[in-house]
């Protein structure tokens, strides 16, 4: 007998699942979604133009996404939860809790600078005047802000009960450093500033925490 030839020694690549297939699409609407809003801001950022990014049809994004809404609140929402996985991986897990809490901080601040925080403005702004994006973007900062408290407790093994107070002031002035930003590029008087608010939570709850323990 012959020996097989070469062609038939070929592996043919094993086909991918319905599944597989549905997961790289949205994948493509979504990292292309998130390309439009930094690059060119909401109002410029049309389904069909996602589309085209993807190299996609306008079906595949309706079957997915049957709104505009609906893609880039998906959207954001794939990066936050990518961005929550980066910073578990940069904040130690052991430690002395000053340096836990002073790593988690800065990791946190860094999401400030990058296209997370720029896409999300885009859909704060834009949310205005658009009731339904409103109403999908109110939905997702409740659960990312329930998300970003359990994961920053765990980040800074912290379970005072002036955390939670503290960590919504850390968002409010993250949020308002980093619109800051946009005008003045120079970080010098931010950094020295986040430096000076991150020696205030670390006292306030190791107060907190010391008072804990004496009552």
């Amino acid at each position: 007998m012959a020996p097989p030839s070469p062609a038939a020694q070929v592996r043919r690549p094993e086909r991918r699942t319905q599944e597989e297939r549905s997961a790289s699409t949205r994948q493509r609407l979504l990292d292309a979604t998130l390309e439009s809003l930094v690059e060119v801001g909401y109002a410029a950022t049309s389904t069909t133009a996602v589309c085209a990014r993807a190299g996609l049809s306008r079906g595949a994004q309706l079957h997915h996404y049957p709104t505009k809404a609906d893609l880039v609140i998906a959207a954001v929402a794939h990066l936050a939860k990518r961005r929550a996985a980066e910073l578990l991986a940069d904040v130690p897990r052991e430690g002395p809790p000053e340096l836990r809490l002073a790593t988690a901080l800065d990791a946190i601040w860094a999401s400030f600078s990058g296209p997370l925080f720029a896409a999300a403005l885009e859909l704060w702004v834009a949310s205005r005047t658009d009731a339904a994006l409103r109403d999908n973007l109110v939905r997702f900062e409740r659960q990312v802000g329930r998300a970003m408290s359990r994961l920053f407790g765990e980040l800074a093994g912290s379970d005072s009960r002036d955390f939670g107070a503290l960590l919504e002031l850390t968002f409010h002035m993250m949020r308002g450093m980093a619109l800051q930003r946009i005008l003045r590029d120079d970080d010098t008087e931010r950094r020295r500033l986040f430096e000076l608010w991150k020696r205030l939570v670390s006292e306030s709850l190791g107060g907190a925490k010391g008072k804990e323990r004496r009552s």
